[in-house]
């Protein structure tokens, strides 16, 4: 969910900038002030769209969903531990994540352990 909220966000903030100027120019604001805002906006908004297709351009395309996706953290945790078939990669998805993302199949992850853990000890 981060990375749709974070769109939202975004999306919000800059629709909210020509709004608020609007409101002010409709309620009889200064002409100087109003034009610099505007001015401001012609330059803010455009660039700062260009700097996000930059940034959207050069993340890795396996990332990208992660913008529209409305898996939160906690269930993408359980996922990819459940999927991987690498100990390794198991043990990255409990033991280097909060212990909050994997406490609902924490019998699942302790099975795991006890049934690994004479291996892993060799």
């Amino acid at each position: 969910l981060g990375g749709i909220f974070w769109v939202f966000s975004f999306v919000l903030s800059m629709a909210s900038l020509p709004a608020a100027v609007k409101i002010y120019e409709n309620q009889a604001g200064e002409k100087g002030v109003v034009g610099l805002a505007w001015n401001f906006i012609h330059i803010l908004l455009p660039s700062t769209l260009l700097m996000f297709g930059v940034f959207f351009y050069h993340i890795e395309t396996k990332y990208r969903q992660t913008f529209v996706s409305m898996e939160i953290g906690k269930n993408a945790t359980i996922r990819l531990y459940r999927e991987s078939k690498d100990d390794a990669v198991k043990a990255e998805y409990t033991f280097k994540r909060s212990r909050h993302h994997w406490i609902s199949i924490e019998g699942e992850v302790r099975a795991w352990v006890e049934t690994n853990w004479s291996r892993w000890e060799e």
